[in-house]
């Protein structure tokens, strides 16, 4: 038995095309009771279960996904920016869970809520990304994602708009990092940092260190990628980064 979820009601709503509308104010209930809890891992228990059981659904193809849908990317421009960012949980996120939580928080809440007008017909349909790793439809919002032994698994192609800054206009043009980490309270290890300057040096040598931004720099309402970023850990990654 689930402590925080109606399973019965959540595994009711996922098998409809419109599940995001049927779940909007239970997730919208967790989210309420996680921001009154102070203690920090318990707060994020409480949103576990509802991911946990959407990722299931994903994995067992019983979440209605559209096979088809508007092209999401027309607006793709020349990428000039890099976004930094990290998970806010623990090392060893799976896949599978980044594209439950992407999927809940990102697409599903856009689908419930088109903020363009010309795309209001989505609200309502199947959700649809358009964007595909290894043969199968993903929702996560990162293009790079770095592991905390330096791994760099590139899980969005650098031609999709990964929907991860809260910026549209940053979206466009920027590829996102996300480390696989919770770096609120400190900063990446030398390995990833190394890592991360690698990836910048071999596949974006042309973007300037302004450019190379953390996550709250474009989006006021968070403090990704962690407190650490300004004071500690951004003058490190840019002093590893080649310039030309």
């Amino acid at each position: 038995m689930k402590k925080y979820i109606d399973e019965s009601f959540w595994r009711k709503a996922l098998i409809k095309p419109d599940w995001y509308l049927l779940v909007s104010n239970e997730f919208k209930r967790l989210e309420k009771i996680a921001a009154q809890e102070k203690d920090f891992q318990k707060r994020k228990l409480i949103k576990q279960e509802a991911y946990g059981i959407l990722e299931e659904s994903v994995k067992n193809g019983n979440l209605p996904i559209a096979t088809s849908g508007d092209n999401l990317d027309k607006d793709r421009g020349k990428v000039n920016k890099i976004i930094l960012h990290h998970t806010k949980n623990a090392p060893g996120m799976s896949l599978d869970r980044l594209n439950a939580i992407q999927l809940m928080r990102i697409y599903g809440s856009y689908f419930a809520n088109p903020t363009d007008k010309l795309e209001s017909h989505l609200k309502g349909q199947p959700v649809w990304s358009g964007h595909f790793y290894n043969n199968r439809q993903v929702f996560w919002g990162y293009h790079w994602f770095i592991r905390s032994n330096g791994q760099a698994e590139h899980i969005l192609k650098d031609s999709y708009i990964g929907w991860h800054a809260g910026n549209w206009e940053v979206n466009k043009s920027s590829v996102g990092i996300c480390v696989d980490d919770d770096l609120t309270y400190k900063a990446p290890s030398d390995t990833v940092l190394k890592s991360i300057a690698h990836l910048i040096n071999t596949h974006y040598s042309g973007i300037t260190t302004d450019n190379i931004l953390g996550h709250c720099d474009v989006n006021k309402n968070t403090e990704c990628p962690g407190s650490q970023f300004h004071e500690n850990w951004q003058a490190k990654l840019l002093e590893l980064v080649k310039i030309p």
